[in-house]
């Protein structure tokens, strides 16, 4: 998946704190791997796999992949790449069209009479200690006893979405009562919570993070107020803020690295919390107007250039794609870069022609010195599915030797077509950088 290890939490026996985080480790190719799952065939008669994904602090993803046949054995991937399932690839023929639809509406107002599809309770929930109709338009959650967060009943919770997001939560702490505390958590193993606190003396803000034990806390004067977790799954790092206009919002507490850990293995979560701490149900707590935005729900993800004439550059060593006596290779000048002008071959799959009016062209097995500049008409040798990494670079897939074009990510030479997937740092030479050309 062109996709390091991030942080992982070291496991012990126990998974009590102190905690140890353990840093990414960008190149780590055991990290992303396709894992548990089954396979089914459509009507049509094609074969796929689903299978999970430990895919970092956003959690378990489910992955679809096609199945080839071999000997009677079926394996994940494409013949000539198998075991190695394609990031992008044609959709299952099942016989008919679906048109593509987010699965759930992620925000709520609370307005209707049962909660949307997407949340969850973190346990079996006490339905009499919650209420969309008490105060209608708002969740109502009662605060039952609780050492901690990690054992605050009735916690309502939605898996957080990538590569990034936000969620912002009202909250009226009027009906709070001493020793209670509610807020918006980012539910892991550590967990990490901003909220409101009543105690003897009235509110106040706080915000707490399990991997140091650090509590961080400031004075309010409302009882209304905003509370927000923003959350980058590219980088697993996340931060908590607060606001009394839900318009200007300051960080509490450092920013939060955000681990993948085995001890619930979902990743993170955004959470709905009210808990007592001075174990007796105290009062309720009122949650308005929860929304998650997503300000890339598509990465860095840009339109294919169809028609349009593009430069290429290693993501490696920042070398460019030329074509020198009808080979295609690397060049370290700049100007002498070709310029292909990218050629729509339907499904998410492109031809590339040279000004001189060649295409790519994917030789033999695809190794070295076999890209070669064929004319007439492109067919699958001169065919690649664009494969969009969602960082803004991207990798290109023979539809010949189903692997990816590569070139050496050290030192200028003749591309190839032979390599089975990316390094997870991406700097192996298979990852390309693309812009338009000059005129």
């Amino acid at each position: 998946m062109g996709i390091g290890l991030s942080y992982r939490l070291r496991e012990n026996r126990n998974q009590n704190p102190p905690f140890e985080i353990l840093p990414p480790n960008v190149n780590f190719s055991g990290g992303l791997t396709l894992h548990q799952g089954g396979i089914v065939d459509t009507p049509t008669g094609e074969w796929w796999g689903f299978s999970m994904m430990d895919h970092n602090s956003v959690g378990r993803l489910t992955c679809l992949s096609p199945i080839t046949w071999t000997n009677g054995w079926p394996y994940f991937g494409l013949p000539g790449n198998l075991e190695r399932t394609p990031r992008i690839w044609v959709k299952p023929d099942t016989g008919h069209t679906s048109p593509p639809t987010a699965l759930f509406e992620r925000s709520d107002d609370f307005s209707e009479p049962k909660l949307k599809p997407v949340w969850q309770w973190n346990h079996v929930p006490d339905d009499k200690q919650w209420s969309l109709s008490e105060r209608p338009g708002f969740l109502r959650l009662h605060s039952l006893a609780a050492p901690d967060f990690w054992w605050a009943k009735n916690t309502l919770t939605q898996r957080a979405i990538g590569p990034e997001s936000t969620a912002t939560a009202q909250l009226d702490a009027s009906g709070m009562k001493p020793g209670d505390t509610a807020g918006l958590a980012l539910l892991n193993r550590p967990y990490a919570w901003i909220g409101v606190l009543r105690g003897t003396n009235g509110l106040e803000i706080q915000q707490f993070d399990q991997l140091n034990g650090k509590t961080q806390q400031v004075a309010v004067v409302t009882n209304h107020l905003w509370l927000r977790a923003h959350c980058n799954f590219d980088t697993d790092i996340g931060q908590l803020s607060y606001s009394a206009d839900g318009k200007t919002f300051s960080p509490l507490g450092e920013k939060i690295p955000m681990p993948y850990q085995l001890k619930t293995f979902q990743g993170i979560r955004y959470s709905l919390f009210h808990y007592n701490a001075y174990g007796a149900p105290g009062g309720h707590a009122d949650f308005d107007q929860f929304t998650v935005d997503e300000p890339r729900p598509r990465g860095l993800t840009r339109p294919i250039p169809v028609g349009k004439s593009i430069t290429l550059t290693s993501l490696g060593d920042g070398a460019a794609l030329t074509v020198k006596d009808g080979v295609v290779q690397t060049t370290t000048a700049e100007k002498t870069a070709t310029a292909f002008k990218v050629v729509d071959r339907d499904l998410g799959r492109i031809a590339l022609e040279t000004p001189a009016g060649g295409f790519v062209s994917v030789g033999g097995t695809g190794n070295v010195g076999e890209i070669t500049i064929k004319s007439g008409k492109p067919g699958d040798a001169e065919t690649f599915q664009w494969v969009d990494m969602q960082r803004d670079d991207l990798m290109l897939l023979s539809l010949v030797t189903h692997r990816f074009l590569v070139v050496a990510a050290d030192k200028p030479g003749p591309a190839a077509a032979n390599l089975p997937g990316p390094r997870p740092d991406r700097k192996d030479g298979s990852c390309f950088v693309w812009k338009l050309a000059a005129n």
